[in-house]
């Protein structure tokens, strides 16, 4: 009898360390701190690996919280302070970056630099600083920006919602998002898409091969992928345009373009202004290019003959609403030059293409 009452003792007393024991291992491995700082100062985290979670408050308080930390070696993880900078520190190779999380809530006003070997860096709320940010291979997601931002990553895409100030960003090969921002903008990717829904500044943009979409550019802008498609809905003070083959789509351009595809067809809506040069050219694609009917300009159409099709390819042709001042042809009917002089004359729009159709056509005044 005795012994069945100990091995019932027993029976519960085990799991129950089991559980206690449990307990104070998760328990083990979260760790946090606060500091006590004025706006303006500097978070610089380095943690290698690890997610890092930014948000902002209105407390003159820098707050860490981490998780996922080795409980065995807990001394690998030093916060510290220096007058109004607060720094964070990891070093475990061994760890994965799904269980290694920083949460770190700093004042509204404060700058932030970042580097992780692996993980995703997010940042949420608004935050007026400078903002720079660097993973090895993780997403990069920023909410609200009131200051300069500079992010890379090895390879994750990047998503900028509200950025008032410039903005650069580059990732191997990852996607590229952007909402509204106001200053100068420098994108690049090895060969994700990029899409771009207000741009405040000047735009250089370029991805290895993906697509590219730009949307209410407010400053001059200049794309270039290495193959994929590329679209402008609206651009006020012109734009620079290359792909190595895909093909172009341009509305509400004014200005100046500088248009080019090694084969693809160009779709452009422009109204010229009063200076300054454009050119459109794809080595054989259709081109369509239409512009207001009342717009000064001298529009100057070329159709190569690149012998596509050998003796068989098709017969090509300028087709302009305008009356054409110059309608040349050669004996064979396959090279053609066109030239139109529109309402006196102003700037010279050069299209050019091979073995396509050119297509000139007027918008009308609203």
């Amino acid at each position: 009898m005795k012994k069945l009452f100990v091995f019932l003792l027993m029976s519960l007393v085990i799991p129950s360390l089991s559980i206690a024991q449990k307990q104070s291992d998760e328990a083990s491995d979260f760790q946090s701190k606060s500091f006590t700082v004025q706006k303006g100062g500097l978070l610089t985290v380095d943690v290698e690996p690890g997610a890092v979670r930014i948000e902002s408050w209105s407390k003159d308080e820098v707050l860490v919280e981490a998780e996922g930390i080795d409980e065995r070696h807990p001394d690998r993880l030093v916060m510290s302070q220096s007058g109004n900078n607060v720094t964070v520190k990891y070093k475990d190779r061994r760890s994965h970056s799904d269980h290694l999380k920083f949460n770190i809530t700093v004042p509204s006003k404060f700058n932030v630099d970042i580097q992780t070997t692996r993980g995703s860096i997010k940042q949420r709320d608004v935050l007026t600083g400078d903002f720079k940010a660097e993973s090895g291979g993780g997403s990069i997601e920023i909410d609200h920006i009131i200051g300069k931002v500079d992010v890379e990553t090895g390879g994750g895409s990047i998503h900028l919602n509200i950025i008032e100030g410039d903005a650069e960003m580059q990732t191997g090969g990852g996607s590229i998002a952007t909402g509204h921002i106001t200053g100068i903008i420098n994108a690049k990717t090895g060969g994700g898409s990029i899409s771009m829904r207000e741009t405040g500044g000047k735009v250089d943009a370029s991805t290895g091969g993906g697509s590219i979409k730009v949307e209410n550019a407010n400053a001059w802008i200049e794309l270039s992928t290495g193959g994929g498609g590329v679209t402008v809905l609206g651009a006020k003070y012109g734009a620079k345009v290359k792909t190595g083959g895909g093909s172009v789509e341009m509305e509400d351009i004014t200005g100046v373009v500088d248009v080019s595809t090694g084969g693809g067809s160009i779709q452009c809506e422009l109204n010229p202004g009063s200076s300054g040069n454009s050119q459109i050219r794809t080595g054989g694609g259709e081109i369509q290019f239409s512009l207001p009917e009342n717009a000064k300009a001298i529009v100057k159409a070329t159709i190569n003959d690149g012998h596509g099709w050998g003796r068989h390819h098709k017969k090509c042709s300028i087709h302009s609403d305008f009356k054409a001042d110059k309608y040349e042809k050669n004996e064979e009917g396959d090279s053609i030059y066109a030239e139109y002089t529109l309402n006196g004359g102003g700037p010279t729009i050069t299209l050019e293409t091979s073995d396509s159709d050119i297509a000139i056509s007027k918008i009308s005044a609203k």
